[in-house]
């Protein structure tokens, strides 16, 4: 024992291993551990059983004895259990299963998934032009590179690391915070030497020492003497709460994978959609969500533009429609990239844009055009009338073609007749066409009976906000901007570019596991913080006098050595020396 200075007080301070007494003799197994003795064979050789079997047996060797060294072997299927306990819980190998999930999820980054065929043999031919000089197509679809987070490997990785968590939260954290919560109570001043520092202080109380424990947070409890206190056990129960967070975002990842449907629409301006029409399952266990017998209408779709032109946004006003209540709309939200429109388990993206149709005025109701549109709207107001019973005056206006009554109402309705919808094709990806554009024809004439073309003109457009027109020749004629309401002639028509219809681009995706996945990563981050607090323990033992102090922690150890001098400093010191403690 080495002597110190406390205050005014002597403090014995003892080393774990330097206390003085007999010694333990040491057994047969710890002398082959530390190689002093060769062992005998009579040292493990068994005791004879006793020649008269009805005479009580003392050496083991007995039918009861038999029959309980029977019970207690394990059987081959435990053996097997906690060999596969064992492997499972392996820090090496749940390091790797992790790193072969990571280098997975690296390389489903740098190959694009979930892309058309197409795409791969162009990107990824097969020849001296090879990514990489071994990524081919044929490579990736073997492997399944083409949808890593969806492959068979994949998730079989992913049900190894959560065997592997569920392995070591069993076998090791689970029980470390059974031991943590136990009191343990230290009875002996041998015992409290083998913790690791000791110190004895002399004239104090255990009692002191509690309350000094209590205010710093220390749980105290006192028996016979005997003092036992810890803090922190929530550091002992975050390793757990780590081990289930993490299996909680690997079930949020399977869910995804099998659970998800998702999509695409290319939907006009004005036109509506049927959720469930667009929805495609993963897996066969995949189920529709209660959104899918929704209706979404596009009342309206908008591209913002910068001052140089580019577009810097897209906007779609959408509504959600309940067709089981005639149409009503439930929901509206005008939605952009990265502002999507979520509703009962459905997110609706926005991700693509198109030019769906151009809307033209033909000027002149001598134009053969005009007078076929007229034609055509008169028809079809007949019908309606017929249809109805009810023949209004602007009905029967249109179907005698009169059009000189000086009406101010008869003139709007041939102006609106006279202009029509063109629906328009994408040339994107076409030889000779660089980038994004549409086009399309307004016929003058019949096809040749050759099977020529007919005489028409052209129309082009790169975006809603100019009109490109040529000529039948195939010559440029002019560019018109939609809504200026000026005409241009080509071929003998005056044409008034009303209006571009646009097509809004929509991503459909209904995903289970996100909730599951954002959950996870939220307990990841709260339970790895709580895992850093230290636990800590102290025992105490009153002898006479004297209180026997020892303590330990899992971190922070310069720090928990540091209070724990001031608790001892903060102990108050007798005058009267202490009766013996009862026994």
């Amino acid at each position: 024992p080495m002597l110190a200075r406390l205050g005014q007080r002597g403090v014995r301070c003892f080393a774990k291993g330097g206390q003085g007494g007999n010694k333990k003799k040491p057994t047969i197994t710890e002398k082959l551990k530390s190689g002093n003795a060769a062992p005998s064979l009579d040292v493990f050789q068994a005791p004879k059983p006793r020649d008269d079997p009805g005479e009580p047996s003392t050496s083991g060797s007995g039918p009861a004895s038999a029959s309980i060294a029977a019970a207690l072997e394990p059987n081959l299927l435990q053996v097997a259990w906690r060999r596969l306990l064992r492997e499972l819980s392996s820090l090496p190998r749940a390091i790797a299963v992790m790193g072969l999930i990571a280098g997975l999820s690296g390389l489903g980054t740098f190959i694009p998934q979930n892309q058309s065929l197409d795409f791969y043999l162009t990107n990824y031919p097969d020849g001296p032009e090879k990514v990489l000089g071994f990524l081919t197509y044929d490579l990736i679809l073997a492997f399944q590179l083409d949808h890593i987070y969806t492959a068979d490997y994949f998730y079989l990785a992913i049900g190894l690391l959560a065997a592997s968590l569920s392995a070591c939260t069993y076998t090791r954290q689970w029980p470390a915070v059974k031991v943590a919560q136990r009191w343990r109570f230290l009875t002996q001043p041998s015992s409290l030497l083998k913790q690791g520092r000791t110190e004895v202080l002399p004239n104090a109380r255990v009692q002191d020492l509690g309350a000094i424990l209590m205010q710093r947070g220390y749980q105290v409890f006192l028996r016979d003497g005997s003092l036992y206190g810890f803090k922190g056990l929530a550091g002992k129960v975050g390793p757990i709460g780590v081990h289930a967070a993490l299996l909680l975002c690997l079930f949020g990842t399977a869910w995804s994978g099998f659970g998800t449907l998702k999509g695409t629409v290319m939907c006009p301006e004005g036109q509506d959609f049927l959720v469930s029409s667009f929805l495609v399952p993963s897996s066969p266990i995949a189920s529709m969500p209660d959104a899918a017998s929704s209706v979404i209408h596009v009342n309206r779709f908008l591209i913002d533009y910068r001052p140089d032109g580019s577009v810097a946004q897209f906007y779609s006003d959408l509504s959600l429609l309940d067709p089981q209540e005639g149409g009503r709309e439930l929901l509206r939200k005008t939605i952009s990239v990265n502002d999507p429109f979520r509703f009962k388990g459905v997110t609706m993206y926005q991700t693509d844009w198109s030019l769906s149709a151009v809307t033209l005025r033909v000027q002149g109701q001598d134009a053969p055009l005009a007078r076929a549109a007229e034609a055509a709207q008169a028809a079809a107001a007949q019908e309606e009338a017929t249809t109805s019973g009810n023949t209004t005056p602007a009905a029967t206006s249109a179907t005698s073609g009169s059009t000189g009554s000086g009406d101010d109402t008869v003139a709007v309705g041939a102006a609106e007749r006279t202009a029509f919808n063109l629906p328009m094709a994408s040339l994107e990806g076409k030889p000779g066409v660089a980038g994004r554009l549409w086009a399309t024809f307004l016929p003058l004439g019949e096809p040749g009976q050759d099977g020529s073309a007919p005489r028409g003109i052209s129309i082009l457009a790169r975006d809603p906000q100019s009109v490109v027109f040529y000529d039948a020749s195939g010559q440029f004629v002019g560019v018109r901007r939609p809504g200026s309401g000026k005409p241009i002639t080509v071929e003998g028509l005056q044409l008034v570019v009303e209006d571009v219809v646009g097509a809004t681009g929509l991503e459909l995706k209904s995903d289970p596991g996100v909730p599951a996945v954002y959950a996870g990563f939220g307990g990841l981050m709260v339970t790895t913080l709580v895992s850093y607090l230290s636990h800590s323990q102290v025992w105490a033992l009153q002898q006479g006098s004297n209180l026997f102090v020892t303590g330990r922690t899992n971190r922070a150890k310069l720090a928990f050595d540091r209070e724990m001098d001031e608790v001892l400093n903060a102990v108050p010191e007798l005058t009267l020396p202490l009766p013996p403690a009862a026994a």
